[in-house]
Parts: structure tokens; sequence; C-alpha cells
């Protein structure tokens, strides 16, 4: 399966270590490069949630439902992780431009990047 940057899949982060930690079968968002979705084994994903913060500044990034994103969900990039493509169940859909436009900024924010 071909994975680009702004994808929605499907992953199982079961299990999971920590209560910080998101677990069970949610959806992600790839945020790695496509070259490198393309020769590594290891995607780098956000993972989403339905529990929706309001004003959560760089912390969230609202996604509509879509395809098959069934619900409104936030994109929690505060938990930015690497996960091995075995973890990946199904795509379910795409970002449009600005919102990949809002997730880099809530990175450049979280990640002191230039």
């Amino acid at each position: 399966m071909d994975y680009k940057r702004g994808d929605i899949i499907l992953v199982n982060f079961n299990p999971w270590r920590q209560k910080e930690e998101v677990g069970k079968i949610r959806p992600a968002i790839i945020i790695s490069d496509t070259i490198y979705n393309q020769e590594s084994d290891l995607l780098i994903v956000i993972p989403m949630t339905t529990n929706l913060i309001d004003n959560a500044g760089a912390l969230r990034v609202r996604i509509d439902k879509r395809e098959k994103l069934e619900k409104e969900s936030d994109a929690m990039i505060e938990q930015i992780r690497c996960i091995s493509k075995n973890r990946v169940i199904e795509k379910i859909g795409g970002l449009k431009k600005e919102e990949i436009k809002l997730i880099k900024k809530g990175l450049k924010l979280i990640l002191d990047l230039e």
C-alpha cells in the first residue's frame, strides 16, 4: 500500500504502555514525507480522537468527518509517534491542504522548529 503525507489511516495502537499514551484502534494522520514512507517500514503519525477539545491551541486540529472518517475528530499533535506499517488496518481518507498547513503549524510550535 502507498502512504502519503496527509492520508488518514486506521491504526491499531494496542498495546500501549503508559496512561498518557493513546491506545486502541483509532484513526491517525500520516505526517512523514511520502518518499520516507516508500523506503521505510515505519510511518510517523498523529493519532486522532473524537473527544473534542475546543480552543486547544497548537495541540489540536479539528478534522471534519469525511469518506470513512465517520465522526468529527481532533488530531492530537502532542501524541506524535512512529509506528510500524504492520499496525495499519486501512486508509480511510485524506486531509485538505489547509488542514495539513494547520498541523505543520502546530508541529512547529510544539517542537520549536523554525
